[in-house]
């Protein structure tokens, strides 16, 4: 690769910059507030009043840090997981677009679980003086659950993500995954810490909120360009990858449900319910999609991918509740129905009538199925106040926080999300807009690892490509401009321009030609015969040298391959015919003649 193709346009030297320098900036602010405010969390006892026997009961047992820890970290463990593992494998699907999915699913995910932790202990220390009086804590103390909440907020954001996936840049992601953290715990704020709703397992808070603020910024980057582009497609292989995600997603789904639950009954039942509903919603997926199956009776992998998933959302504001395991599985069918349905007619509606492109169909999965799960909270917290005898008091006190207005709250919560998430999506939404003109995505860039990564040489090309370097047979069609028979079968394009397609044959043989010539180089720079002759030879000298040997491996690998073609060749495709107008064909009598309808 020349040193011109290394360079970057202008304005993506810019987005490099200012990307590098805001993430530069974040990391130092990260560690000056860290160091001057945060502190790890400690077991609150005067060890100076203990006895000896309390000194080493402490010791044995570690105390409320060490209960935390036990308690915690396998969940923390497992929803680790699926931030990093689950949701960026689950993006893979898209042919040219796998790099960027983990990655950027990588470094967000990472930025945001730092962020969290100031964000979350700032309105952590603003209710605590609300409740409490007094001053404000002159420092936070960072607990277990703290870093839990800090992977909650990651999870919304990559909600947010799979929305747009395919459309943004770094330099707009990093503003994504800088903002939309402080809407997502100024929801909390509200909706947990004043309301107190019930909301065991993010329904609310991470799929209702991360859907609605992906939808809204995904207004301001759907353009007719992204809509018609070719490689918004999944590949064989990626969807391999993808369903690793959702089967990581699947398993672990459970522990992201339970991590916050109150110990003992509410947090089985919390387990008990997002398994069966998993297992519901993963049946009703099978079903729905066989039904509809784009009328054709067959299985759709994005279906698979993604509705099977939709009966862990559901469970997510009320999965501790006294719902009875049929009211698990019952809403797990019902989520993974209407996902599948939302696949089908709804995500194209919007892409027609709201101009929302939605790349993974956030919709489908997080947004219906969170929204279902949210009224079905309010009713059952209407139910458990009109039949306390489904909970024992410990448990009744610690999920009916808000006494007789649980019901109330959690309508409202739910509502003021949905606000919250929109108002937030509209400001950042405005932002990557305008980011736009910074080294924004061109048509040809959508959904492109290229645009902003280093890709190798097996990275996924038009046909053309592949068949010239690999002497591969071309597609065929039939008349209807359809694959078939063996070949490659990658992207078809329509050469009817003769012109056009000489300049890419002699495109792709001067691309050979310099590969020649660099494996000629490397050959003859190791051979220490040809570096002791010709040390002093002139320098233009040995290029001619080196372009003369090229070229002569060239011309020798054609002919080879001519002479080992069979000599009967089968009838000419329509396909090939009509890419080959300077072919050659004969006549009755043997003789070869040029005509636009003959072989080469």
């Amino acid at each position: 690769m020349s040193k011109e193709e290394h360079k970057l346009p202008l304005s993506k030297r810019k987005e490099s910059i200012i990307f590098m320098m805001i993430l530069f900036a974040f990391q130092v602010f990260m560690v000056v507030l860290f160091s001057v405010w945060v502190r790890y969390s400690k077991n609150e006892v005067n060890y100076g009043a203990l006895t000896p026997q309390e000194l080493a009961e402490l010791e044995a047992t570690g105390g409320v840090v060490q209960e935390e820890v036990t308690n915690i970290y396998g969940y923390f463990r497992d929803i680790n997981i699926m931030i990093f593992f689950g949701f960026g494998f689950l993006m893979t699907f898209l042919r040219r677009y796998g790099y960027s999915a983990l990655g950027y699913t990588f470094i967000i995910s990472a930025l945001v679980a730092q962020w969290s932790v100031l964000i979350y202990g700032f309105f952590e220390t603003v209710d605590h003086k609300n409740d409490h009086g007094g001053d404000y804590a002159s420092t936070f103390e960072m607990s277990q659950t703290v870093l839990l909440q800090g992977l909650f907020c990651a999870g919304a954001v990559m909600i947010s993500y799979g929305a747009v996936l395919g459309r943004v840049t770094p330099l707009q992601m990093l503003v994504v995954g800088i903002f939309e953290p402080i809407f997502y715990f100024l929801n909390m704020f509200i909706g947990e810490m004043n309301l107190e709703a019930i909301d065991v397992g993010g329904g609310m808070y991470i799929h209702l909120f991360g859907s609605v603020f992906g939808l809204t910024i995904a207004w301001f980057l759907t353009d007719k360009k992204s809509k018609d582009c070719e490689d918004n497609s999944p590949s064989y292989t990626g969807d391999y990858f993808a369903m690793a995600g959702t089967l990581f997603l699947w398993m672990m789904w459970p522990s992201f449900n339970a991590a916050i639950a109150p110990l003992g009954e509410p947090q089985f039942r919390a387990i008990a319910n997002t398994f069966l509903s998993l297992t519901a919603s993963t049946i009703a997926t099978f079903i729905v999609t066989r039904l509809f199956g784009h009328l054709g009776h067959k299985i759709d992998m994005v279906h698979v991918q993604n509705s099977s998933l939709a009966g862990g959302v559901v469970q997510g504001c009320l999965a501790h509740m006294n719902i009875n395991p049929g009211g698990a599985i019952g809403m797990g069918f019902l989520a993974g129905v209407i996902s599948v349905i939302g696949y089908l007619f709804i995500s194209p509606f919007l892409q027609r009538r709201f101009n929302i492109q939605d790349t993974c169909g956030v919709h489908n999965l997080h947004f219906m199925p969170g929204f279902i799960g949210s009224i079905a909270a309010c009713i059952a917290a209407w139910k458990g106040l009109n039949d306390k005898s489904l909970y024992n008091p410990i448990e009744f006190n610690q999920i009916f926080r808000a006494g007789e207005d649980q019901a109330r709250n959690n309508a409202a919560a739910t509502f003021i999300s949905i606000g919250i998430a929109i108002a937030g999506g509209l400001f950042v939404g405005v932002i990557l807009k305008a980011l736009k003109k910074v080294g924004g995505l061109k048509a040809k860039q959508y959904y492109q690892d290229s645009a902003f990564w280093h890709v190798p040489i097996d990275y996924p090309k038009d046909v053309e490509y592949v068949v010239e370097q690999n002497n591969l047979p071309m597609p065929t069609t039939d008349n209807g401009d359809n694959v078939v028979g063996d070949g490659v079968e990658m992207k078809k394009h329509n050469n009817n321009n003769n012109n056009n397609n000489n300049k890419k044959e002699n495109g792709y043989r001067r691309d050979l030609i310099r590969l020649l010539e660099t494996l000629v180089r490397n050959e003859q720079s190791t051979d220490s015969s040809y570096s002791d002759s010709d040390s002093s030879e002139d320098e233009e000298e040995k290029e001619r040298r080196i372009r003369k040997l090229a070229k002569k491996s060239y011309r020798r690998s054609k002919k080879s391959h001519s002479e080992h073609q069979p000599q009967h060749q089968p009838e000419e495709s329509n396909f090939n015919k009509n890419n080959n107008p300077t072919a050659e064909t004969t006549d009755n009598g043997g003789s070869s003649t040029n005509s636009p309808n003959s072989k080469v």
